[in-house]
């Protein structure tokens, strides 16, 4: 390989400062952030990327055109002197400058992206889940301190440049058989199999109350003012077990337990005789929350149950801390609010950072996908009554069965970048078909069109009830469902009126259509 743009992109893989940091990238993401799960070895991983992502991007960019120069035919002819123009080709090693810096420059400007917007976060964890089952990649505005690093990599890929005509060749290319692959390796499986937080045990220690996270080892978060602030605690758990009763120091008739699986802490003013309900996520709103979560298969506490508790005695009162699995902590003060505080990361709590119970208009793509594939049936009948089907049965029969199909492929096909061939196939089918059908329609003498209002309130009749079960009315799925249902019929009732008119009111239909039932 000539001392080019791909030779000066090689050289930079090659040198022992990115091999170093190839090595780092691969020892901290498969095996320290799994025993120190933290700050220290989530930004070491950025600062590795930055080394090692520029070099491998220059490469890549360098390779289509030493390939092409490698395969052609006949070079062209050179030019006459003195017919040099403004389009000459930039010098090689001009080329490989700006190359790297460009390389620079992307991987800074995707980095920045994917910290700092949620599509830019969404879309790596779904590029990386073609990779690495479950990758997790966490929007993170702080990692952008990571970013500096990339100087760094312009001056390693100076020293590379400076010191490739002193290397042999046979270790550059040794370099590179070294680099290449497990450079590729480190970048496309950086991103370890995402384990989320869970909050898995809790204790009561002095003034302080302590929650256990599912790190490994296990880590803690602790509070020392009520809940306000939290701060990492490293002592291991004082008790084998979790405690799912326990008792106020001093007022043994006070007591609070936890009914796993369920969300629920119980109180009882009676030493244990009888309970009822202090605090609990409703089993109508857990429906929605679970599909908040990204289910961790293996992982026992990834379910959201309460499943510990601890009571600390305060001055004025009392606190309960109860271990909720994904659903994070529920905290009681000494005033007796409850409060439900989510897990950032394995070291911090909050309450913005709870799993939401209601959120208008998300998680609901399934009912919404059924909604217009409902509605598109209805207006296909609503079309053929009105006599399109009569004017061109094959051509309304065949243009109808491509825009149900391609519809379903739109709407009901995979989330994400795995879905994104179903999309591209299901929206010319429904363009396809919808033209035809509109041609149809236009070139009909047809009776009672209007009934095609049908369509748009069969649609807002199934979207509207579970776009109220999401903002949490009604609050049971099964409600919602079962109001979907009934609204849907009054809709297409409604909307076959017109059609039913046009023809000579509902007794002549019926009769109609008890001749052809004979």
């Amino acid at each position: 390989m000539s001392f080019r743009s791909p030779g000066t992109a090689a050289a930079w893989l090659g040198h022992p400062a990115t091999l170093a940091a190839i090595a780092v990238l691969l020892v901290n993401d498969h095996l320290l952030k799994r025993l120190w799960p933290g700050v220290v070895t989530g930004k070491l991983s950025d600062v590795a990327g930055m080394l090692v992502a520029p070099p491998l991007v220059a490469l890549a960019a360098a390779l289509p055109s030493a390939l092409a120069a490698t395969l052609a035919v006949r070079r062209p002819a050179a030019p006459a002197p003195g017919s040099a123009s403004r389009g000459a080709a930039v010098a090689p090693g001009e080329a490989g400058r700006r190359t790297a810096l460009a390389a620079i420059a992307l991987t800074g400007a995707v980095f920045a992206l994917v910290k700092t917007t949620p599509f830019g976060a969404r879309a790596a964890a779904e590029a990386w889940s073609l990779f690495t089952p479950s990758a997790g990649v966490v929007m993170d505005p702080a990692d952008l301190v990571a970013l500096p690093a990339l100087g760094l990599a312009w001056l390693v890929r100076l020293r590379a440049v400076g010191t490739a005509a002193r290397v042999r060749r046979a270790v550059r290319r040794a370099r590179l058989l070294v680099a290449l692959p497990t450079a590729v390796l480190a970048v496309t499986a950086t991103a370890a199999p995402f384990i989320p937080p869970s909050a898995v045990h809790v204790e009561a220690h002095d003034a302080v109350i302590v929650v256990y996270t599912n790190g490994y080892p296990r880590s803690g978060v602790a509070t020392s003012d009520q809940g306000r602030t939290w701060h990492r605690w490293t002592s291991p758990p004082a008790e084998k077990s979790s405690r799912t009763t326990a008792c106020v120091p001093g007022e043994p008739r006070r007591c609070y337990r936890v009914v796993p699986p369920l969300l629920l802490v119980e109180q009882s003013d009676n030493g244990g005789a009888t309970w009822t309900t202090a605090w609990e996520v409703p089993a109508a709103r857990r429906h929605y929350m679970y599909r908040n979560l990204d289910t961790y298969e293996g992982d026992r506490a990834d379910r959201a149950e309460s499943m510990a508790v601890a009571v600390l005695p305060v001055p004025g009162g009392h606190l309960v801390a109860v271990a909720n699995g994904r659903d994070g902590v529920a905290l009681r003060d000494v005033a007796g609010r409850w409060h439900r505080l989510g897990l950032l990361g394995y070291e911090d709590l909050s309450e913005q950072a709870a799993i939401p119970l209601s959120t208008p208009g998300e998680h609901i793509e399934a009912e919404t996908g059924t909604a217009y594939l409902v509605a598109l049936t209805v207006l296909l009948a609503a079309l053929g009554f009105a006599g399109c089907r009569r004017r061109s049965p094959f051509g309304f029969t065949t243009a109808g069965f491509l825009s149900w199909v391609g519809l379903y492929m739109t709407v009901k096909g995979p989330p994400g970048l795995y879905g994104l061939p179903f999309t591209l196939i299901g929206v010319p089918l429904v363009t396809i078909g919808g033209i035809v059908l509109a041609c149809i329609a236009a070139y009909t003498r047809t009776r009672g069109l209007a009934s095609i209002v049908a369509a748009p309130l069969t649609f807002a009749a199934i979207y509207l009830p579970y776009r109220g079960w999401s903002a949490g009315w009604p609050g049971d799925y099964g409600t919602a469902t079962l109001l979907a249902i009934v609204l849907c019929g009054a809709a297409v009732v409604l909307g076959a009126y017109p059609a039913i008119r046009a023809r000579g009111g509902y007794g002549r239909v019926a009769r109609a259509l008890r001749s052809r039932m004979r």
